[in-house]
């Protein structure tokens, strides 16, 4: 198979309904982002611009509309292409409708290696406050991206940049440094070294016995 199809399945959604960056990478240019961006569009962005809140009000309210929203969207989303995989490959199968035969859930096409290696990164460096890191880092950005001049939209693009690289460079150092897996599986690898000991103590009872012989022959 090649390196441009593998099958990554999608994680949980955390909590059961917020949203995750491995679903959205890959929604996003596909007609489920229009559930996602009409509400914001035709009903967030109006409200805003009639109230005229301030610009950490938009902030906040736009990081809970994606929290939220596409937190319910992804959900949505996920059951019904698990249902559509579910009937392809009862399709495939010749399998009854009914049967209770169990069928895997649909696993993406894309290898989404970064977004792996970030939440591989944040659940080693903050264990079980993971989450709240997460939270807080994304709700800054948002911060950065909405205050109104523009260097600090900068200064938020460059922070994003400057920590995907940091994880990127941590993630091929802990591969670079973990234990490379022997080829043979651990029969295999039990019958070689039998064979070797069996060949060493060859070598060392050949001398013996040729000694052995010329004595023989000498009597």
């Amino acid at each position: 198979m090649s390196a441009l199809h593998v099958y990554t399945p999608l994680p949980p959604q955390p909590w059961g309904w917020l949203p995750t960056e491995q679903f959205w990478a890959r929604a996003l240019l596909t007609p489920i982002a229009l559930l996602f961006w009409l509400p914001l569009f035709l009903l967030l962005f109006p409200l805003t611009l009639h109230f005229s809140v301030a610009w950490w009000q938009s902030a906040l309210v736009s990081y809970l509309y994606y929290q939220i929203w596409g937190g319910l969207v992804e959900r949505m989303a996920r059951q019904q292409l698990a249902q559509r995989h579910r009937r392809m490959l009862v399709a495939d199968s010749r399998m009854a409708s009914s049967s209770p035969e169990r069928v895997p859930a649909p696993c993406s096409r894309w290898n989404m290696g970064g977004l792996d290696d970030y939440e591989e990164f944040m659940s080693r460096s903050f264990g079980r406050y993971d989450r709240l890191v997460h939270h807080v880092v994304h709700l800054a950005f948002f911060f950065f991206i909405f205050y109104p001049p523009w260097w600090t939209k900068a200064l938020g693009v460059l922070w994003i940049a400057a920590l995907t690289g940091f994880v990127r460079a941590s993630a091929r150092r802990r591969r670079m440094r973990a234990p490379v897996e022997p080829a043979l599986p651990p029969a295999a690898r039990g019958d070689a070294v039998a064979h070797q000991r069996h060949l060493e103590e060859r070598q060392v009872l050949a001398p013996e016995s040729g000694a052995e012989r010329m004595r023989g022959r000498a009597w």
